[in-house]
């Protein structure tokens, strides 16, 4: 468990899957990630089993920390790594929407850079923002990351084309930061 002021970066459990369901059928919230297509029980608990035979992929639930220590799951975040390169691509969902807005988001995105950097031994993490989620884009911006190009109307959602900023941050910088 990665520990933070307010939120937890955990395992993902089995009983996590009826809220991932919830978030990822929300065309609210998938709005803004790379999903295409309803997502259905079967494909959660086959994406769930896969999860550990997955090297390269680091998956936590983000958990609201109480004061009873019984944890909230408010999203998740991920970790890709390209092991060669030191690199690695990140993605964040906060799937509770009482809980967006409220700095969550941008601890928990804190927490993962620092896992990357000093736990996997990262060189950069980058990812992709549509040009519609200032909200995100500027969390992005509080973690340190910087917006290094734009991919043109390479996105369709919403009935039509979007940019999709690239963003990335180096250990260099990361490290002159804190």
């Amino acid at each position: 468990m990665l520990k933070g002021d307010n939120v937890i970066l955990g395992p993902v459990k089995r009983e996590y899957i009826d809220r991932y369901l919830i978030w990822m059928n929300d065309p609210e919230l998938t709005q803004y990630i790379r999903m295409f297509r309803p997502l259905t029980r079967e494909m959660e608990e086959e994406w769930y089993n896969n999860l550990k035979n997955r090297d390269n992929n680091f998956l936590f639930a983000i958990l609201l920390h109480s004061q009873d220590n019984n944890e909230k799951l408010i999203g998740n975040c991920s970790i890709d790594v390209e092991w060669i390169n030191r690199l690695g691509i990140c993605g964040i969902m906060i799937g509770e929407k009482e809980y967006q807005g409220r700095g969550y988001g941008t601890e928990a995105m804190k927490i993962l850079v620092q896992y990357g950097f000093n736990t996997l031994n990262l060189n950069r993490i980058e990812l992709e923002v549509f040009d519609f989620n200032i909200r995100a884009f500027k969390s992005y911006e509080k973690t340190g990351f910087k917006k290094e190009g734009i991919r043109r109307q390479a996105m369709f959602k919403n009935g039509k084309f979007h940019d999709v900023f690239i963003m990335g941050i180096l250990k260099k910088e990361w490290q002159d930061e804190i």
